[in-house]
C-alpha cells in the first residue's frame, strides 16, 4: 500500500513539473510576441519620420514661398500615394529651381511611401485628391486653381460674348449695306482674331467697342491664368459687309474673286455679242455704241461700239445686267474710283475694217 502512494506522489509531482514547465514556455513565447510588436512599431515610426523628413526636405526646395509675380514661373506635381492610389496632395514649385533634381526626389519619395503603405497595411480614406487645372498669383502667393474655377469663368466669358452679340443688333433684317460695318471681337492666345462680327452704325458704337475691349482683356487674362496654348487659328479678314437674302453678312476676298469672275465672262460675252472683234466694218452706219460699265462716282467706265446687225434688243439687256451687277459689286465691296467723267464718243468711223470710237476727231 506504501509503495502505491509513494508511486502516486512522485507522479504528482512530475505532472506538476510539465505544467510549470508549459506554463513558463507560454509566457515565454508572450514575452517574445510583444518584444516583436514593439520593435515593429518602433521601426515603422522610424520610417514614417524619415518619409516625414524627406517631405520638409521636398517644401523647401520646392521654394513656393518666394512672392509670385508671374504664373508662368511655376508649375505643380503629384507628390506622395494613397492606401487606396493616386497622390496625397498636389505641390506648387518653382520651375526657377533645379526642376531634374526637384522631380527625381518626388519620385524617390512617392515609391518610398507607396512601399512603406503596403509593408504596415496602412489605411486611410480613399477620397479622391482633385487635381488642380493651373496656378495663380494670388495676393503675391503660387496658388492652385482648379477646373471649376475655371468652368464659372468661361461661362462669364460666354454670357459677355452673348451681350455684344446682341447690342450689334446684327439679327434684325436688312436691306442695305450702308448702315453696316464688321469689328475683330475673339482673340485666340496668340493675340490674333479669331472672329469678326457685323454690327450696325446706328446703335451706340461707343458703348459697343468699350464693352469689346473689356472683353478681350478679360478673355486675354483667361488665357494667361489658365495657361491657354490652343491652336492659334487666325480669322479671315472680311473684305466688305453686305445684306445677302435679308441677312448681313460677312464677305471675303474669295467671295470678291468670283465676283469679279463673273463680271470678267459676262463682259467678255458682251464683247463677242457685239462683233467689233470679229466682223470688220465697211459702213459706219451698220455701227452704234452704248455705254458700259458703272463707275464709283457715278456714270459709265467706258463705251463700247456694236454691230446693229446683232439682235439688239438681247445685247442691250446684258449691257444692263452688266451694269447693274458692277454697280453692286462697287457698294458691296466698297469700291472708290476716280471720279472723272468718261467722255462720251461722239460716233463711230470705221478705222482699218475696225469700228472705232471718234472723239472730237480722234480716235479710240
Amino acid at each position: 500500500m506504501k509503495k502505491i502512494n509513494l508511486i502516486a506522489i512522485v507522479a504528482s509531482m512530475m505532472f506538476t513539473a510539465c505544467n510549470a514547465d508549459i506554463e513558463y514556455a507560454k509566457n515565454d513565447n508572450t514575452v517574445i510576441d510583444t518584444v516583436k510588436v514593439q520593435d515593429s512599431k518602433i521601426l515603422q515610426d522610424e520610417e514614417s519620420k524619415n518619409l516625414q523628413k524627406m517631405y520638409g526636405e521636398i517644401v523647401v526646395l520646392s521654394d513656393n514661398s518666394k512672392a509670385c509675380t508671374n504664373n508662368n514661373d511655376w508649375d505643380f506635381v503629384p507628390v506622395g500615394s494613397k492606401p487606396c492610389g493616386g497622390p496625397n496632395e498636389y505641390l506648387v514649385y518653382s520651375l526657377k529651381i533645379n526642376t531634374t533634381d526637384f522631380l527625381a526626389k518626388i519620385r524617390t519619395y512617392n515609391a518610398k511611401q507607396e512601399e512603406f503603405n503596403n509593408k504596415w497595411k496602412i489605411i486611410s480614406t480613399c477620397e479622391v485628391v482633385s487635381e488642380p487645372a493651373s496656378i495663380d498669383c494670388v495676393n503675391g502667393k503660387p496658388t492652385l486653381i482648379y477646373k471649376s474655377e475655371r468652368d464659372i469663368e468661361e461661362q462669364d466669358l460666354e454670357k459677355m460674348h452673348d451681350e455684344i452679340v446682341a447690342l450689334s443688333d446684327n439679327s434684325k433684317s436688312c436691306e442695305s449695306s450702308n448702315n453696316l460695318d464688321f469689328v475683330s471681337l475673339e482673340l485666340n492666345p496668340c493675340g490674333e482674331t479669331k472672329e469678326y462680327i457685323v454690327f450696325s452704325r446706328k446703335i451706340n458704337t461707343s458703348d459697343f467697342f468699350n464693352k469689346i475691349k473689356i472683353y478681350n482683356s478679360k478673355q486675354k487674362q483667361f488665357y494667361t491664368k489658365w495657361k491657354i496654348n490652343s491652336p492659334c487659328e487666325v480669322a479671315l479678314y472680311p473684305a466688305s459687309v453686305d445684306c445677302v437674302n435679308g441677312k448681313p453678312t460677312l464677305l471675303y476676298e474669295s467671295d470678291r474673286q468670283i465676283e469679279e469672275e463673273s463680271l470678267e465672262k459676262l463682259y467678255n460675252e458682251i464683247i463677242e455679242l457685239s462683233l467689233v472683234n470679229t466682223q470688220e466694218c465697211t459702213n459706219a452706219k451698220e455701227w452704234a455704241f452704248t455705254s458700259i460699265g458703272s463707275n464709283p462716282c457715278g456714270g459709265p467706265w467706258r463705251y463700247i461700239p456694236y454691230s446693229l446687225k446683232i439682235n439688239v434688243t438681247d445685247f442691250m439687256s446684258k449691257v444692263y445686267q452688266y451694269n447693274m451687277q458692277e454697280m453692286n459689286y462697287n457698294r458691296r465691296w466698297r469700291i472708290i474710283g476716280i471720279c472723272m467723267v468718261t467722255k462720251k464718243p461722239s460716233g463711230i468711223e470705221c478705222n482699218n475694217g475696225k469700228a472705232t470710237l471718234v472723239y472730237n476727231d480722234t480716235y479710240e
